[in-house]
């Protein structure tokens, strides 16, 4: 008689071998997820736990194993693909080798990062995805002094565990595109809070490309408080109501695009006839929009599949590439093109 059948309420491990006809190592093999279970059996225990209403005791295997079987991630915003994509793909990994995630939004803000990154690791988390390079000064002394496995994403840092990207040298390639087009009028929006490194690097990268021409981005063409697409076609409102309105607008990431391309459309301007409007990321939806958005392509999965690895990797005392580059790649779509005739 199980202690549930006896009116204790409580199912053991014993009860679901039982029920499923298996032992009660491979009932502990299933609850870990352990790929090593015929497909049959795994079903049969799976069954056998939702009849029974078996609820895994995380605290006693904690005990046990000194893990939690838990890993935390922080990240800036859930509101666009670009951390939602990478956050999807690094999920499916870790579940797969049993592992929960447990999520937190920072809004760009370091203190509030420290603080849920605190939380999570008085929640006894063993792996931890943050987003940057630049964090809280107490952020790092924290994680080192709790021991904790850690992986930075989206930026390049030559001193701690990461995967990302060359964030300056894609915007100065994103630009060197639309120079080549004869433009020299340019507008750039983005929203960038000081701690938000991917972004500082971009412009870098697009002041880079400008001096090459010998053209300057006036502060008036620098749009750095835009985070929605609505935030996006205000400011290009703004932009086209300038002395020298620009002729190319490069946008932080696709949304904002959007928006840029909505308020040009709204002014009756053609696309990319008497503007030429860029985005970052390659969203899914950048190829279908009426005038398919000219941007940078990141492979957002590889970013969360390769911190996975990483994490995994080093909870299993295996080696982990301290480092790993993400390449990215200049989508050449309808909304780029030559400058105006009467700009030449």
């Amino acid at each position: 008689m199980s202690d549930k059948q006896n009116g204790s309420g409580r199912v053991s491990l014993d009860d679901v071998a039982r029920l499923s006809g298996v032992s009660t190592a491979t009932v502990s093999r299933v609850l870990n997820g352990s790929t090593t279970v015929k497909a049959s059996r795994r079903e049969a225990v799976e069954k056998a736990c939702e009849e029974l209403g078996y609820v895994i005791n995380r605290a006693a295997r904690t005990l046990a194993s000194r893990r939690s079987m838990t890993i935390g991630a922080v990240v800036p915003t859930l509101a666009t693909e670009t951390f939602s994509r990478p956050l999807a793909a690094f999920q499916q990994l870790i579940h797969e080798a049993g592992y929960t995630l447990l999520l937190a939004n920072s809004n760009f803000d370091p203190e509030t990062e420290l603080k849920e990154v605190n939380k999570l690791i008085e929640y006894g988390i063993d792996g931890l995805m943050l987003v940057g390079n630049t964090h809280h000064p107490k952020l790092w002394e924290r994680i080192v002094q709790q021991d904790i496995a850690c992986v930075q994403t989206f930026s390049q840092d030559s001193e701690r565990p990461c995967v990302g990207y060359d964030s300056e040298g894609a915007a100065e390639t994103l630009a060197q595109h639309l120079l080549g087009l004869g433009h020299q009028r340019f507008a750039v929006i983005v929203g960038t809070p000081p701690s938000n490194d991917r972004i500082s690097e971009r412009l870098n990268g697009t002041h880079r490309a400008l001096q090459q021409y010998g053209l300057t981005l006036p502060d008036t063409h620098l749009i750095d408080n835009a985070f929605t697409m609505n935030d996006a076609r205000r400011a290009v409102f703004r932009l086209l109501d300038a002395p020298q309105p620009p002729t190319a607008i490069i946008c932080g990431n696709d949304l904002l695009a959007f928006g840029a391309m909505r308020a040009a459309s709204e002014r009756y301007l053609r696309i990319p006839n008497d503007i030429s409007i860029v985005g970052f990321n390659d969203y899914e939806y950048a190829e279908h929009l009426e005038h398919p958005l000219t941007t940078m392509r990141v492979d957002l999965a590889s970013i969360g599949e390769h911190a996975a690895h990483y994490l995994l990797n080093s909870l299993n005392n295996l080696p982990a590439p301290m480092q790993t580059q993400i390449s990215t790649e200049l989508i050449v779509r309808g909304s780029s093109g030559s400058v105006p005739r009467q700009e030449r």
